[in-house]
């Protein structure tokens, strides 16, 4: 019997998953439980496990390509037939006890074809006549295949006509070769000439968005939507005594973590006819990798002390920067921090990340240690009077030296 296995759905916002790679080949047997792929959904790489035992029979989805949630990617033989292949040392010891057999040769000559010089196909002929190239000098100097084919002269003419690099700019800004060397004739094309040339014709690159930019821009679309509102704030930051271990963003992590305890609705999400709020304080942080964007959660801060809050920081970081982050570490937020004062920016607005109800953008401190701090509420569930009292209670708490003194232990 045919088993259809699905692309998943790892949570509520997931909408397509991309299949980073299979674990398991066609043919190959699969225990119940056991995985068989990595998918790539909502900038995360999850594991894929096979509720049914069976055989992989076919892969319908290949690596790098994304489906929507629910598309079949691959189909599995199952049945009480389907028997797991023997293992290695098993089948050993079975062809131990068979009796030996004479050893039977089997030679096989094959007559290995000259062909000569110039020979090629029709359209290969055509095309080396028209670009003036000698087919049977370039066969004999082994700069061309026998036979040749039409891709061959191609690949022959880039190769004369461009220098490495120009030739990985042509694929960048799919530009045609024929209407180049028309464009630019009797020379050799480099980097520099290619790059003036699309200057000139004011040439657009195509750059392909990943799948992870994609998802970032579906629930960026989806937030903006949402009804929100700003409210905009000075905080004096003077008394935190942050540095390169225990950066303004960590202490930032711990004092709002502790506020949402105050505050339940900070710690909510919003459903159709509900609110569900979470007892724990989830705090995510942004942290752009390349053009990537993504923001880790940081679990549980009203538990954990400034140190400890640092060090998964820096874990978590690291993960975005090699690409290790699992969906639960970057799931549960319900109020993400973003700072940009590093970058010298006095004041900005953010967008809420899809299903959270709060984003703090944090601007530069300045020599007074006075920040703006811009913040954005999602109004269904956080409304004024409930955000102007949050607003107030982290003024209060950062200008709270017994409270910055205990933090620091």
């Amino acid at each position: 019997m045919d088993y259809e296995v699905l692309m998943p759905q790892f949570s509520d916002t997931m909408e397509r998953g991309k299949v980073v790679r299979w674990l398991k080949k066609e043919g190959d047997f699969v225990k119940k439980g056991e995985v068989i792929a990595e998918i790539e959904a909502e900038k995360a790489v999850m594991e894929l496990q096979s509720f049914k035992r069976g055989i992989l029979k076919r892969i319908l989805v290949k690596e790098g390509e994304e489906v929507p949630v629910g598309k079949p990617i691959a189909i599995m033989e199952l049945g009480e037939k389907v028997k797991e292949t023997p293992k290695v040392e098993e089948v050993k010891k079975e062809e131990e006890k068979k009796p030996e057999e004479p050893p039977k040769v089997k030679v096989e000559v094959q007559e290995k074809v000259e062909l000569p010089p110039g020979f090629a196909s029709p359209y290969a002929r055509l095309l080396a006549k028209e670009k003036g190239i000698d087919l049977q000098e370039l066969q004999k100097e082994e700069r061309l295949p026998s036979p040749a084919h039409a891709k061959d002269i191609e690949e022959f003419l880039k190769e004369r006509h461009f220098t490495p690099k120009a030739l990985e700019l042509l694929k960048e800004y799919e530009l045609s070769v024929e209407e180049l060397l028309k464009e630019l004739p009797d020379r050799k094309i480099d980097e520099d000439l290619l790059l003036a040339y699309v200057e000139e014709k004011n040439i657009p690159k195509k750059v392909p968005i990943s799948f992870a930019q994609k998802s970032l821009i579906s629930n960026l679309s989806k937030s903006f939507v949402v009804p929100h509102y700003h409210i905009y704030e000075v905080f004096d930051l003077s008394l935190i005594p942050w540095d390169k271990d225990i950066t303004l963003t960590h202490w930032l992590i711990k004092i709002v973590g502790d506020a949402m305890q105050y505050f339940e609705r900070l710690r909510a999400v919003y459903k159709e006819d509900h609110y569900l709020i979470y007892p724990s304080s989830n705090v995510g942080f942004a942290v752009a990798v390349g053009d990537e964007l993504y923001a880790p959660v940081v679990k549980d801060v009203q538990r954990k002390g400034l140190r400890e809050i640092a060090q998964e920081v820096r874990e978590l970081r690291k993960k975005a920067e090699e690409g290790r982050l699992s969906l639960e570490d970057i799931s549960g937020a319900t109020l993400t921090i973003s700072n940009l004062g590093m970058f010298g920016i006095r004041a900005f607005d953010a967008v809420i990340p899809y299903g959270q109800v709060c984003i703090m953008a944090v601007g530069m401190q300045d020599q007074e240690g006075k920040v703006h701090i811009t913040f954005t509420f999602d109004h269904r569930v956080v409304n004024g009077l409930h955000a102007a009292l949050f607003v107030k209670h982290l003024k209060e708490k950062v200008l709270d030296k017994n409270y910055i003194k205990m933090l620091r232990r």
